[in-house]
């Protein structure tokens, strides 16, 4: 019922969205906009987003080294299958799609394979906040100080919050082993988890994540760059805005692919450039469908060869919830016992 809720309410806000970004827009400017996309700038797009993907497989690299060495093709799939479940599911799904794809392919366990990738999204936060203040310090045109700022306080909190989670669950995995209070699993659990997280204490491999992070963020750039059009008033403050507007939208839970939420950040990001809305909603449509053929081209053959099953997963949970009648049974397996089945080799 939950997962419903969420489903449902996602559409409802993308389609309210939509109807707002299109109410009075001129049909016959939409489509000749549409029509005159520049292919060669699509090209460009799709070729930088794939830049990005590499970064984000190698930085993914750097975070797996320590539980066993992963193929880099492994990485790159996990990577785009990621996307492509972000594409066909709400809630921003990809994340845990990207973590049960490198267990199954790996045999990594569950709760190691998810901290994988909780640590590349805050330090995409951390990527995030940092474009945000040179943003302000530049002083884009469209970019509010005041919303900037409080961006940037709302990031820092997040990552505050983020980094003091990392350092309790640390703590409490070493305080967990031998102790009889912890049940077997719940300690395993907490190793399987805390273990990717240790490297982040050496400044050396902290240091090189946040460059490739970076690095990752300037191709995603890079392919908003190639995307605005000449006519823009400023290309790179435009395609600068468009990148953070997208990104800092894409943490609203809507319909899968974030359709309403990416147009209404084209409009207002392309506005302020003298950008017509028409314009913008045509290039916001173009670029999600450029990426949408690029994760579906490269990701459902990865897909189809981890033999990963959603349904399979929402079942095994359905199941472990009926053999824990209790609320303190339910608990200790959702934290111990759902992430080995869920993501065990079959």
């Amino acid at each position: 019922m939950k997962n419903r809720a969420l489903t449902v309410g996602g559409a409802v806000l993308s389609l309210l969205l939509l109807a707002g970004v299109f109410y009075r827009v001129r049909p016959a400017v939409f489509w000749a906009a549409l029509k005159e996309t520049d292919p060669v700038a699509l090209g460009s797009c799709v070729f930088f987003f794939g830049v990005s993907c590499l970064a984000r497989a190698v930085m993914w690299r750097v975070t797996t080294r320590p539980l066993q060495p992963v193929g880099f093709s492994t990485l790159c799939g996990g990577i785009i299958v990621g996307y492509l479940a972000n594409n066909l599911l709400p809630a921003r799904a990809g994340e845990v799609v990207r973590a049960y794809y490198l267990a199954r392919r790996t045999g990594i366990p569950g709760p190691a394979a998810f901290a994988t990738v909780c640590v590349e999204r805050v330090l995409d936060a951390a990527s995030l906040g940092l474009l945000v203040a040179a943003a302000l310090l530049v002083g884009v045109r469209g970019l509010r100080p005041e919303t900037a700022r409080l961006t940037l306080l709302i990031l820092c909190g997040a990552l505050t919050v983020g980094a003091a989670a990392f350092a309790g669950l640390l703590r409490l995995s070493e305080r967990a082993v031998g102790t009889p209070v912890f049940p077997a699993p719940v300690r395993d659990a907490l190793a399987s988890f805390t273990g990717p997280l240790r490297p982040l204490g050496r400044p050396r491999t902290l240091a090189l994540l946040v460059t490739l992070s970076l690095l990752a963020w300037g191709a995603n750039y890079l392919s908003l760059l190639a995307l605005v059009p000449d006519a823009a008033a400023s290309r790179p403050q435009a395609a600068l805005l468009l990148l953070l507007f997208i990104n800092l939208g894409l943490l609203v839970p809507s319909s899968p692919g974030a359709f309403g939420v990416m147009q209404l950040a084209f409009w207002a990001a392309l506005a302020p450039f003298g950008l017509p809305k028409e314009v913008a909603l045509a290039l916001s449509l173009a670029y999600q469908g450029s990426l949408y053929l690029f994760t579906l081209a490269l990701g459902l053959p990865y897909y189809a060869r981890a033999h990963i099953s959603l349904g399979k997963i929402a079942a095994e949970a359905t199941a472990q919830q009926k053999e824990d009648p209790t609320p303190g049974e339910a608990a200790t397996t959702a934290v111990a016992k759902a992430p080995r089945s869920l993501f065990r080799e079959r």
